[in-house]
């Protein structure tokens, strides 16, 4: 019974893996979709960025796309020092924030980014991102499901919203939910992300049950679990969905 705990709790981490660091295979499509399904309601208008401030968002774009999001916390907060006003430099050092499981700052900076102009899909991911990785899952699948709204392609939203039913142990509905997501699938690499979301939520669901089934205390924790399954993801920054 020990060894069969054992390959469980092996299991559920090579699977909360997949639900969670999957997500990178899909979010440049997501971003790209994200753009073409905006109509012309929903998308904010677009504004030019404040030029003082310029090369400071540059820098801190590149250092989200390097992986150095910390960094990139402490560019953006100078960044909005010079313009408390800017979007771009809100918006960014939100989900930088979110990278750095910053999570309940990065909700103020959501919350006042809303007040400031209207939310697209990208804005509602990070949010809700934000809100999983505080612990508000049912704030978190809300927040998804309103980017899923705006751009139902927007398939890094779609993981987030199956990854947050995980983690509420609801299966079925994570299921319905990957499945909702996957016609939208337009090329290899994200109809094999879906297929790999797929199998996932089902390795966990049958991990659950196993566990039930042999009394187990031991292998991963809940807070394992939840550490794994709240990774965010890394969706290249765009400056063309309302930035200012």
């Amino acid at each position: 019974m020990a060894l069969s705990i054992a390959k469980s709790a092996i299991t559920l981490t090579a699977i909360l893996s997949v639900l969670s660091t999957n997500y990178a295979l899909a979010a440049e499509e997501a971003a790209s979709s994200n753009k073409e399904d905006d109509t012309e309601d929903s998308k904010p208008a677009v504004k030019a960025v404040n030029e003082k401030i310029l090369p400071l968002i540059n820098d801190a774009y590149k250092e989200i796309g390097r992986g150095d999001s910390a960094k990139a916390v402490k560019t953006l907060v100078k960044a909005l020092n010079i313009d408390p006003d800017s979007i771009t430099a809100r918006r960014y050092l939100a989900f930088a924030m979110v990278q750095v499981s910053q999570y309940v700052p990065a909700l103020t900076q959501m919350q006042k980014l809303s007040k400031i102009t209207p939310m697209n899909a990208f804005d509602w991911y990070v949010f809700g991102e934000a809100y999983a990785g505080a612990g508000a899952l049912t704030h978190s699948q809300s927040c998804y499901q309103q980017a899923l709204a705006i751009s139902p392609a927007y398939h890094a939203a779609r993981g987030g919203a199956v990854k947050a039913l995980v983690k509420q142990g609801l299966f079925t509905q994570a299921l319905q939910e990957a499945d909702k997501g996957a016609p939208y699938a337009t090329d290899k690499v994200v109809k094999k992300y879906y297929a790999a979301l797929r199998q996932g939520v089902l390795d966990a669901q049958t991990y659950q049950k196993d566990a039930a089934r042999l009394g187990s205390s031991q292998g991963v924790t809940q807070e394992q679990m939840e550490e794994q399954a709240s990774k965010p993801v890394l969706i290249n920054p765009s400056m063309s969905e309302g930035d200012n």
